[in-house]
């Protein structure tokens, strides 16, 4: 029988292995009164990241932990990000219910701005305004937060249900880039550039220029050209009408996820600008101990799986990453299986993890156990647990594994939310590939 003495729980794995940890674990932003800083422990899942134009920020995404349920709908507040020119928050509902309706408040009062909305991993949803809140960056912000309603939901008495939280996000600081050189003509128009700025998730131009009508100005007039010499697409563009033949233009795109050596251009007035611009790279988040990047789905070799997802998920899984697969035991010399594979749904990345239930059985070969199942997104997605039959039919040594599977899970803000998981499943032990 083989031993593998670094035995922890195997469904926490994936959170350690992408930098992160497990819903469970997420430190809780009112356990210090001090302003909530970067947190090495928590990110989102890449979906919801990329959704909400956070990839490059993620080191700065604020975990929150409010969790609400009225009118039979438990809805979780998950994550918050702020700096000056937009507010994003992370929404869990299952099951699905649409986009919500959301209102925010500081202490100054209602914060209008043009609302957006995207969804991420299941249950997800990120919403937010692109105007940051009333008060200075590096400060902190005191929000309220109504979800009046959501898209999809229909009950008895859903137009009368809110759901209410509250929400301290730091507002993050914006770094001033320095334009050489200087902007202020542009052929006949004169140029004041307020801001031209650089936040962890967008880069930023404010400008108000004399002698052009608003509707001169179009998504022509700034253009962020990329290294490879395509127009970076705005997130954002206002042109407001400021005086006499004066406009202000408002213009955001989304930070780049890594260094990048782009060029802003400004057409207008019968003249053109540019100027180079150096965008330095984001901040390392979670690199191993010896700084090594970390490991992510693509790190593990594929394997064939053939399962099926219903309930809140619904697909067919034909191919996984398998990230554990093998029998072990740790200090107490209890022998367990555990096997736990990556895979994608949806263009996002999932983890699902069995481990033999050492209180039931020891694991002693080929057979079927009763299992602890969990399934989520890692590091931070909506977790489900449960219980499943799971079945060993080969276990050799450097050789395929194979088995069966049959489980329900549930989510533990509403265990009604199920998903059932079936089928065969596969592996190709090793050492490294023991429970870990």
């Amino acid at each position: 029988m083989r031993r593998i003495p670094r035995l922890v729980i195997a469904g926490m794995v994936a959170a350690g292995f992408l930098g992160g940890c497990s819903p469970a674990d997420t430190p809780s932003p009112s356990a210090s009164p001090a302003v909530p800083g970067p947190n090495p422990l928590f990110t989102l899942p890449d979906a919801d990241l990329a959704a909400a134009g956070l990839t490059a920020a993620k080191s700065a995404v604020t975990p929150l932990d409010g969790v609400v349920t009225a009118g039979g709908q438990t809805v979780r507040l998950v994550a918050g990000y702020a700096d000056p020119t937009r507010i994003v928050l992370v929404f869990r509902t299952l099951p699905d219910v649409g986009a919500p309706q959301v209102q925010i408040s500081d202490d100054e009062g209602p914060i209008k701005g043009a609302y957006f909305g995207a969804r991420g991993v299941v249950g997800d949803e990120i919403v937010g305004l692109h105007h940051g809140p009333n008060v200075p960056a590096g400060s902190v912000a005191h929000l309220s937060v109504t979800v009046t309603g959501f898209s999809q939901l229909v009950s008895s008495g859903a137009d009368r249900v809110s759901w209410a939280f509250s929400a301290t996000l730091p507002v993050q600081t914006a770094s001033p880039f320095s334009l050489t050189p200087e902007l202020t003509s542009l052929g006949t128009w004169k140029v004041n550039v307020e801001a031209f700025e650089l936040t962890p998730s967008v880069v930023h131009l404010r400008a108000l220029i004399n002698g052009a009508a608003q509707s001169a100005i179009n998504d022509s007039t700034a253009v962020l050209v990329g290294p490879e010499g395509s127009p970076v697409k705005p997130l954002t563009l206002e042109a407001v009408d400021a005086g006499p033949n004066q406009t202000r233009l408002d213009e955001t795109w989304i930070r780049p996820a890594q260094a990048a050596a782009d060029q802003l251009r400004v057409t207008g007035g019968g003249g053109q600008y540019t100027a180079n611009i150096s965008i330095p790279a984001p901040p390392p988040f979670g690199l191993g101990k010896y700084g090594e990047p970390p490991l992510t789905p693509l790190s593990f070799p594929p394997a064939s799986q053939s399962l099926d997802l219903q309930g809140v998920m619904n697909d067919h899984i034909s191919t996984g990453r398998p990230q554990s697969c093998g029998a072990g035991s740790g200090p107490d010399n209890i022998m367990i299986y555990a096997f736990a594979t990556y895979f994608q749904s949806n263009g996002a990345w999932y983890y699902a993890s069995f481990t033999t239930d050492r209180a039931v059985q020891q694991y002693h070969g080929p057979g079927t156990y009763t299992a602890q199942a969990w399934l989520y997104a890692p590091p931070t997605g909506p977790m489900f647990k449960g219980t499943a039959q799971f079945t060993v039919t080969s276990d050799p040594a450097f050789k395929l594994h194979t088995g069966r599977v049959s489980g329900s899970l549930s989510w533990p803000d509403d265990p009604q939310q199920k998903i059932s998981i079936s089928g065969t499943w596969s592996c190709m032990w090793s050492q490294e590939l023991g429970p870990a």
